[in-house]
């Protein structure tokens, strides 16, 4: 009885960090914490009254479907990976919305600071060198690892549930009454968020757009032309600060390393890459990739120390 009790209870803490929990995780909180303060915002930047209108019913349903998935998650299958799902849907709503409530800026005071650091950075001989010894198969991977910043996200999520399925009951869990898949989630939402959040009051105009100052040789690869066509069709057109998709692939990248070593490595290189691609192709400044860099650690170490509590 000594040796089963043990074996018990190892078992049932397993089971208890694989199963979804009744309540608001950590992510969830953050999320809803988002759309009330999207809500407020919206107010307070005067906009026209049929995207309050839509803003407001919006963040209602989808807080409200936060709210039930939190609380019913254990009823059914479907609805605990419908609840695993629903933050990547909640970062592509967030970042729609805020773009609502950028005011561009004609004078471009900020583009005007961040360019002389660029000018520095990626003008000097050394990186110039650089480029023109891998060309064209650098340039042609940097464009390539830039539309790596949209399946990071998902893929990171695949490995984490992969590691979560394999674990073993004599393996310890993140923390008590954590999933690994909540520790990631945690990460990349409050990244993400706190991203979409400060952007409206840093306007800023992509490099791109206002400079077309792309380093070393002329290169134009098809995949550049892709980035072009989903930022064209599907971004809000502009320059987020700090970058959304540096902060998300690097808190991705250090959530899956947490919980998957050895696969966390790929995707520390591959956030890595991503970062490099924005600062290279002009789709952010160095400043912003940087930040987003940061944010992203801070994010990590922020959701780490945090007890996380579901709230019932």
């Amino acid at each position: 009885m000594s040796v089963s009790l043990p074996i018990s209870l190892a078992r049932s803490h397993q089971i208890s960090a694989r199963a979804p929990r009744s309540g608001l995780s950590f992510a969830e909180q953050v999320a809803l914490a988002f759309l009330v303060c999207m809500t407020l915002a919206a107010c307070w930047f005067d906009l026209a009254a049929r995207e309050l209108w839509i803003i407001g019913a919006l963040n209602t349903v989808t807080a409200a479907t936060v709210w039930a998935l939190s609380h019913n998650a254990r009823r059914a299958h479907w609805l605990a990976v419908t609840r695993d799902l629903l933050p990547a849907v909640l970062i592509l709503l967030a970042y729609r919305e805020s773009g609502l409530l950028l005011r561009p800026d004609p004078a471009h005071h900020l583009d005007g600071i961040f360019i002389q650091w660029d000018r520095l950075l990626l003008h000097n001989e050394f990186v110039q060198t650089v480029l023109k010894a891998g060309s064209p198969w650098l340039e042609h991977y940097l464009e390539f690892a830039y539309l790596l910043c949209y399946p990071l996200v998902p893929l990171g999520f695949a490995a984490i549930y992969l590691a979560q399925r394999r674990s073993r009951p004599s393996e310890p869990a993140a923390s008590p009454g954590r999933r690994p898949i909540d520790d990631f989630w945690a990460t990349v939402v409050l990244a993400t968020l706190f991203c979409y959040a400060v952007y409206p009051f840093f306007p800023l105009t992509p490099p791109r757009v206002l400079f077309h100052d792309v380093p070393g040789p002329h290169i134009e690869p098809l995949l550049r032309k892709w980035n072009f066509w989903l930022l064209d069709h599907y971004s809000v057109q502009a320059c987020i600060f700090p970058s959304g998709h540096v902060a998300a692939v690097t808190a991705v990248a250090l959530a899956v390393r947490k919980h998957a070593p050895r696969l966390g490595a790929l995707f520390l290189f591959l956030a890595a890459s991503v970062a490099l691609a924005t600062v290279y192709g002009r789709y952010h400044y160095a400043a912003d990739a940087v930040a987003g860099a940061l944010v992203g650690v801070a994010a990590y170490f922020a959701s780490n120390a945090i007890k996380h509590r579901p709230i019932e």
